[in-house]
């Protein structure tokens, strides 16, 4: 006699069938793996996110957050590189690990502000002179080539020099000196994605251009920016110690590691940590920035 009871595998009995299983894997898990293809890129998050934690937290962890300020403790002036003070000390005596800590959070704050500035003043101006072109194009296009012709560092000391230092002109300075760059890359990327498809159908569905351009093109350029500023943040820091250490940036007694890398090198050779701790602080913050920006170029290629 035969069995026509199905067996529990069968199809037909609801079984587990043999063909391929599709499982959705989360963005955040693709991305982790693709970074984590990468040591140097994850050595840059792992260096980008203690450089955060040392500005937003920096006057709570730095041992002796008073020497911050202007404290002076002439008593300790000078000391080497001790349990105590595992930086040494300054010419005042104050503690350079705690102004080291806290010297993260001005450099942090000068190219946050810097970065948003430009990128609100530069990506409009090259979607516009882009999605528009004709003379408006020109005309846009042109001044960013004047700016362009100078070079950010001597453009930034002419005006810090004209208006005086302080953390609000290096700022603007700094600003108006990178905002060219952002216009140059959206103008590039949007003369290539205004000819897409999903461009031309909101055209006809009878979009404005303004919608077009900042709800069509805009969003399209969210990797390369996001990458970018990544790689310019590094650059910012770089350039608001070099103002530091010239006399045009921030000024004493606020903690600001280009200062501090000026402050010591009237002591070298004897006392060397006043310049090698905040110098070093300056180069692992820049090469964190530019691995972190490496490893997100990868990611957003690879999802693209």
């Amino acid at each position: 006699m035969t069995n026509d009871i199905p067996a529990r595998d069968s199809p037909i009995a609801g079984g587990v069938e043999d063909g391929p299983v599709s499982v959705e894997v989360p963005a955040w898990r693709i991305a982790v793996a693709t970074l984590g293809k990468s040591p140097l890129s994850m050595v840059g998050l792992g260096i980008v996110l203690l450089i955060l934690v040392l500005a937003i937290f920096g006057p709570w962890i730095a041992p002796f957050p008073d020497d911050a300020g202007a404290t002076v403790n002439f008593a300790e002036r000078l000391q080497p590189p001790s349990w105590k003070h595992w930086f040494g000390t300054d010419i005042v005596g104050r503690d350079v690990l705690s102004r080291v800590i806290v010297g993260a959070r001005i450099s942090m704050m000068i190219a946050a502000f810097v970065i948003v500035l430009a990128v609100l003043i530069g990506v409009p101006i090259g979607i516009i002179a882009a999605y528009w072109g004709g003379w408006l194009g020109n005309i846009l296009m042109r001044i960013n080539e004047v700016f362009l012709a100078i070079p950010s560092l001597v453009f930034v000391l002419a005006v810090a020099a004209l208006l005086g230092p302080s953390l609000p002109v290096v700022i603007a300075a700094i600003a108006l000196a990178w905002w060219t760059w952002f216009a140059r890359l959206a103008y590039g990327e949007a003369l290539h994605i205004k000819e897409e498809q999903f461009v031309e159908a909101a055209q006809v569905s009878g979009a404005g251009g303004l919608r077009i351009a900042f709800t069509e093109i805009l969003p399209n350029l969210t990797s390369v920016l996001v990458v970018k500023i990544t790689l310019d943040i590094g650059y910012v820091i770089l350039l608001g110690a070099a103002l530091g250490f010239l006399g045009l940036g921030v000024q004493p007694p606020d903690p600001e590691w280009g200062i501090m890398v000026a402050e010591g090198r009237d002591q070298l050779p004897n006392a060397w940590w006043l310049t090698t701790f905040p110098g070093l602080a300056i180069f692992v913050t820049v090469i964190g920035f530019n691995l972190l920006g490496d490893g997100l170029n990868d990611l957003l290629g690879a999802r693209q």
